[in-house]
């Protein structure tokens, strides 16, 4: 009997030679009460209670105690339908719920993005944020900002450059937001996300019957829409040489035909371009043309990554549970020492981008308090150290101190017997967690 056929819905499952650490970090993150235990094969060998994980914890077993010898296998099969239970009706929903919700929110400035799409030609998008939406306390970010004010007073075109996650784009809209055009519209196009054949329309806009699958009223292009404001290309490394061409055009003649169409259309727009991409290598394998990168390239700002800008990654983890808590329904107050810690040496790869789905994922794992090392992604967690190991055992103690009394309507000496120490044991550890 495998796992595969048993356990269709289930999709988190130990192994014998799974640690303690292992153990304590499943069941805190899936608050599963009981967990299946498979071999390498995937056979089903048998279960791993949070009974089990207390007992080892109890015992002040080494973190890197493999729970073998304290899975239990006499009440395997008595316990499959509680299990398989809980993985359809417990597992599954909880961790869907919480996928989307937190897509609900991460994707909210994208279907923002479509609507706009939607209605473009009955409304011009604007620019939603302004210097003020921009967290710093590093002495290169507000330097950069203050160069970047006096860019915006001018129509020069401006290329923004960093990792993904640094912030482009909300950079780029303050400075439109504080230039001469800040009234007029704010018009996006990611290069990367639009499929090559639908870039050129997506620039140009096209006539009536201009190509299978056109709408039959046609359609305004994005140069067009952001008439008077900014067009603002993300992600241009990734532009197609032809496109390339046609914009350099665009840019000397200001003007441009759309997609079957005969008429010149005008246009006046100020360009802010950002990318991750390294251009001058893109230059030298002929990827993309000098010609317009020296057309975009007259202002530049490079914006630093997060693990270069000290405290500002504290703060902002902070700014984001504001903002996140009523729109989860969280009561979230602030991050655990531990997990400060942890926060400061991280690389963040993702940048801002990644430390906000952190925050929203711990926040939704916490619900309330002090987000801990427990609510974290695996790829933080395999940075905790052997100090921080400890204190993660210590959570998932508390955490079963804790059930113990709800499931006991607060009465500690039923709740010490659950538990099987004594009661003043139980006082001991309950002073310890408070």
């Amino acid at each position: 009997m495998t796992m595969q056929k048993i356990m269709q819905p289930i999709t988190t499952y130990l192994r014998p030679t799974d640690t303690l650490e292992d153990a304590a970090r499943v069941m805190l993150e899936t608050q599963m009460d009981m967990l299946p235990v498979g071999d390498a094969q995937g056979k089903w060998v048998g279960v791993f209670s949070h009974r089990e994980l207390y007992r080892m914890i109890l015992d002040k077993l080494p973190v890197t105690t493999a729970i073998e010898s304290y899975m239990n296998t006499d009440t395997m099969m008595a316990s499959l339908d509680l299990i398989c239970d809980t993985s359809a009706d417990r597992v599954e929903p909880g961790r869907v719920t919480s996928q989307v919700r937190a897509r609900m929110i991460l994707d909210k400035s994208d279907q923002g993005n479509r609507q706009l799409d939607k209605g473009a030609q009955k409304q011009s998008p604007q620019a939603q944020y302004d210097w003020g939406h921009i967290l710093t306390l590093d002495k290169a970010v507000i330097q950069l900002i203050d160069l970047a004010k006096k860019a915006a007073r001018r129509n020069t075109a401006v290329m923004i450059r960093g990792e993904s996650g640094t912030g482009k784009e909300l950079f780029a809209q303050a400075i439109h937001n504080t230039s001469p055009r800040a009234s007029g519209p704010f018009v996006t196009i990611n290069c990367a996300s639009v499929p090559e054949h639908l870039l050129e329309a997506e620039f140009f806009g096209y006539e009536t019957g201009a190509f299978t699958g056109a709408d039959r009223s046609g359609r305004i292009g994005k140069l067009e829409l952001a008439h008077g404001g900014t067009l603002f290309l993300d992600e241009i490394g990734d532009m197609a040489m032809h496109l390339q061409a046609k914009l350099l055009r665009v840019i000397e003649g200001k003007e441009f035909f759309r997609i079957g169409g005969t008429k010149s259309i005008q246009t006046d727009v100020r360009i802010i371009s950002a990318t991750n991409a390294p251009l001058e290598e893109l230059m030298l394998q002929r990827r993309f043309r000098e010609e317009l990168y020296y057309r975009l390239d007259v202002v530049t700002f490079t914006l630093p990554p997060l693990r270069m800008r000290g405290n500002d990654t504290l703060m902002l983890a902070d700014a984001f549970i504001k903002l996140l808590n009523p729109i989860l329904d969280t009561s979230i107050t602030g991050i655990d020492e531990t997990v400060q810690k942890l926060f400061a040496r991280y690389d963040w790869p993702g940048n801002i981008r990644q430390l906000r789905n952190v925050i929203e994922r711990g926040m939704i794992m916490a619900e309330h308090g002090l987000i801990s090392v427990t609510d974290l992604p695996e790829e933080l967690i395999k940075q905790v150290d052997e100090r921080d190991r400890k204190l993660l055992v210590q959570s998932a103690e508390k955490n079963e101190l804790e059930r113990a009394l709800r499931e006991t309507n607060g009465n500690k000496a039923k709740a010490a017997r659950m538990l099987g120490i004594s009661r003043s044991g139980f006082y001991e550890k309950l002073k310890k967690y408070q």
